[in-house]
């Protein structure tokens, strides 16, 4: 009863009312990741595509339906409760009707970083995204549907664009007892339902899609610390490794062959399990597996079968891989899995644990142990990567086929006093940036990077390296500055109408003093999808205002062709004047859609075949009029629709 009435004072509505979050995703690495408030990250693959766990960042291709926390404990009176952020479950909506964490509405989401060119540059940041959610689990103290073990956790998702350390996302979890009692035989752990495949190739958004999503086609498995699982999954120069893995059995047919991981960094404190039985756990079960109650119940069909519950399940320091007891945990099926450590002995009111985990992404499963064992590494260094200059912000112009790419260089004075500019001050980077870990300035030069197409197949192309002429590297020197200071470099020979992602990377000198490589900036820092075009028609540079392509026919290369339905169609406006408004209306005279264009850089605007009412017009023979804000005048012409 103590427990019930401290949760309800605990959950006073007098505080800001901060909404629950499941926008967020961590976009400045490899890792795609899905993070929310609510106790669960991931997505269930909601039809609004937005990325789950999607690796490499941009490829659509997914590694996780959805994972979460839990917590199981041991209350004064005896009772074992155990509060979960997400468990087996068909979709968001049936996963939040089960999901036992909320968000704190009382504390916002804060979302910072380290690196000195983002525009939430913190000095307080662990990383270049640094996402702290708040939660509590008293989501259902009201109903009665679950018992609260009154526990605050405080979720730090971790996310780095440098080249050492972008492949994996660390999940830091700091639980705070609120309840206001003891509780004991703490155990806390990390429920995943992992799946891999591409969203491109099946689809797991649409149930009546002709190519479905397969839940039942990966493997799993893991690695345990030495002396604790069999020798052939341990990993001799990681002994302490604690992690699972799973892969698509086929990749998907070429199209989804990485793998995901996610492993256990640490706690706070040590666990204490009684002899012989090991300190960390790892189960996995085929989906709907999960077990119904918190502590142990006996079977419906059979009351006289006790099941484990899922205080159980956390305890049990179990290690399902290969064959045990007549199941193969080696065969591909829909698995779900978990990983928990534990006990500890007692968790006092007010009292803090912590416990972190890396979800990690690779190409194949000796990439995987290398990038899981980085961030164990800087997770033991607490939470230090190491990095060079930062990412510039970029400017977009555009002429004829090329896309002209600007930034600011930086600065080792104050632009108002001319005093000499802190150390950590964001108007240094990237070319007067100031290293934390040796003091002195290390910028060396940047990386172009360019790939054609608005999603990831491929490795993007280096179109340009430029390096200061110091006697280190290729001495060719930086690109020129522009009359704004900017420095400024041009693409061209581009198709027109067709999407571009650009990055500029900055990367420092090697320091043989301190024993440090090349590091170089994230290409996620500052990546940026364009349409290269005309530049916007002036009265000193008059353009005749055109459609392309013209006549458009579905299925061209505008299009978007993986999308389904009419999502995807584009034709564009060319030769516009920078302010103007874009009308097209059918023969008879019936507008059938207006469009704003507002942009000073840029002489075109996309259209995609969709009426006012976000419905797909008909083929046929269209009439197009765009008038200038500037002067008013008004230009008319025909476009040609054949679906």
């Amino acid at each position: 009863m103590m427990l019930a009435a401290l949760s309800l004072s605990a959950v006073a509505d007098d505080g800001p009312p901060y909404p629950s979050r499941t926008d967020i995703v961590t976009d400045k690495g490899k890792v795609a990741l899905t993070v929310t408030n609510l106790g669960y990250f991931g997505t269930a693959f909601n039809p609004n595509r937005q990325p789950s766990c999607e690796y490499p960042n941009g490829t659509k291709v997914e590694h996780i339906y959805r994972g979460g926390i839990w917590v199981g404990a041991r209350t004064p009176d005896g009772e074992v409760h155990v509060s979960t952020g997400a468990q087996d479950a068909n979709g968001l909506e049936e996963g939040d009707s089960i999901r036992e964490f909320r968000n704190d509405s009382n504390v916002d989401v804060r979302i910072i970083s380290n690196s000195q060119n983002q525009d939430n540059y913190d000095a307080d940041a662990l990383a270049t995204q640094h996402i702290e959610c708040v939660m509590d689990d008293y989501k259902f103290v009201e109903s009665g549907n679950h018992t609260p073990l009154g526990l605050k956790v405080v979720l730090r998702a971790l996310a780095w664009g440098e080249k050492t350390a972008d492949d994996f996302i660390i999940l830091d979890y700091a639980i705070t007892n609120i309840s206001g009692v003891q509780l004991e035989d703490v155990y806390l752990g990390l429920w995943m339902d992992t799946t891999v495949g591409n969203t491109d190739f099946t689809n797991p958004y649409d149930s009546s899609a002709t190519n479905r999503w397969s839940y039942y086609d990966d493997v799993n498995g893991a690695w345990g610390g030495k002396g604790f699982v069999p020798p052939a999954y341990t990993v001799d120069n990681d002994p302490d490794i604690w992690m699972a893995y799973e892969h698509d059995e086929d990749g998907d047919e070429g199209f989804a062959t990485s793998w995901i991981g996610y492993r256990l960094l640490g706690t706070s404190e040590e666990p204490q399990p009684e002899p012989g039985v090991n300190p960390v756990s790892f189960n996995n079960w085929v989906f709907r597996g999960v077990p119904e109650k918190d502590d142990w119940y006996y079977e419906t069909a059979n009351p006289e079968r006790a099941l484990p519950g899922k205080y159980q399940i956390m305890s049990n320091g179990a290690f399902t891989v290969g064959e045990i007891d007549d199941v193969d945990y080696a065969a591909t099926s829909n698995w779900v899995g978990m990983i928990s450590t534990g006990p500890f002995p007692r968790l006092a009111p007010d009292e803090t644990l912590t416990i972190t985990y890396a979800i990690v992404a690779a190409e194949d499963s000796l990439r995987l142990l290398e990038y899981s064992k980085t961030a164990q590494v800087a997770y033991n260094d607490g939470f230090s990567i190491p990095a060079g200059p930062p990412s510039p912000r970029l400017n977009f112009n555009f002429r004829d086929e090329t896309t002209v790419v600007s930034w600011e260089p930086g600065t080792e004075y104050d632009p108002d006093t001319g005093d000499l500019l802190a150390f950590d001050s964001p108007l240094r980077s990237p070319e007067f940036h100031i290293s934390t870990i040796t003091g002195n300035q290390d910028f060396q030069g940047y990386r172009i990077y360019r790939y054609q197409g608005e999603a990831l197949k491929g490795e993007p192309q280096l179109v340009a390296q430029f390096d200061i002429i110091d006697g280190v590297g290729y001495d060719t020197g930086l690109p020129p500055l522009n009359a704004q200071g900017l420095r400024e470099f041009s693409d061209g020979n581009l198709l027109d109408g067709f999407p571009y992602e650009y990055s500029v990377t900055s990367f420092s000198a090697p320091d043989a003093v301190n024993d440090l490589g090349e590091l170089e900036s994230g290409y996620y820092e500052n990546s940026t999808v364009v349409y290269p075009g005309s530049a916007p028609s002036t009265p000193d540079n008059p353009r005749t205002i055109g459609v392309y392509p013209n006549p458009y026919r579905a299925g061209s290369l505008y299009d978007n062709r993986l999308v389904e339905r009419e999502l995807g169609r584009k034709i564009w406006f060319t030769g516009l004047p920078a302010r103007c408004r874009i009308q097209v209306f059918t023969l008879a005279g019936e507008l059938v859609q207006t469009l704003e264009h507002d942009d000073p850089n840029s002489g075109q605007e996309s259209w995609d075949l969709l009426s006012g009412f976000d419905r797909a017009i008909a083929s046929g023979l269209y009439i197009y009029a765009v008038q200038d804000y500037a002067t008013g005048e008004v230009q008319r012409g025909k476009l040609v629709i054949i679906k």
